[in-house]
């Protein structure tokens, strides 16, 4: 990405906070930011013992030691094949409304949303992340939450966007007053 002028900044910082702090579909806004349509691409989809998982999710899904999900991970493409995030699902059962199926092309938001299923996101944290790429390692904004759906299945997602397409906030502006993890 190519240096904005300064003035661009405070808009570009903006655009950030907004898709950091916002409770509702992340691939509706990033599609907005974008302007493109966006695809998911699975890269592992399986059924892991708990104690394989991060502490944030079965600590947010409130998941039994000895008990099982699904972990997914995935990343959001453009239609020219650009990476735009890349993402971790945890899981015990999909929702309805959607078939959890590796094989689906549509993020999951939007599947949910196709398949009217009702919705809340609850923020657990966002701020910056690691992104590593070709050798090199560089910060990135991230967001982590539940969804939790009305049939009340729930799914945890913590979301790191690219810093070519989403630009990280400075550590010293964060995305209101939520916590700063990685």
């Amino acid at each position: 990405m190519s240096e904005l002028p300064s003035s661009d900044v405070p808009l570009i910082a903006g655009a950030t906070r907004m898709l950091l702090a916002g409770d509702g579909s992340t691939t509706l806004l990033l599609e907005a930011l974008l302007d493109t349509r966006l695809t998911v691409h699975v890269e592992r989809q399986e059924q892991v013992p708990v104690r394989k998982l991060s502490a944030a999710a079965v600590t947010a899904l409130d998941l039994a030691a000895d008990g099982t999900a699904v972990l997914r991970t995935s990343a959001l493409h453009t239609p020219a094949g650009v990476e735009v995030s890349r993402n971790t699902v945890v899981f015990t059962a999909p929702p309805a409304g959607w078939s959890g199926s590796a094989d689906d092309q549509a993020p999951l938001g939007r599947r949910l949303r196709e398949g009217r299923t009702r919705q809340h996101r609850e923020i657990l944290s966002s701020g910056t992340a690691r992104w590593q790429e070709g050798g090199r390692v560089r910060p990135c904004a991230y967001k982590e939450y539940v969804i939790t759906c009305d049939d009340g299945q729930r799914l945890y997602v913590h979301e790191r966007f690219s810093p070519d397409r989403v630009r990280p906030l400075p550590d010293t502006e964060q995305a209101g007053s939520l916590p700063r993890t990685g």
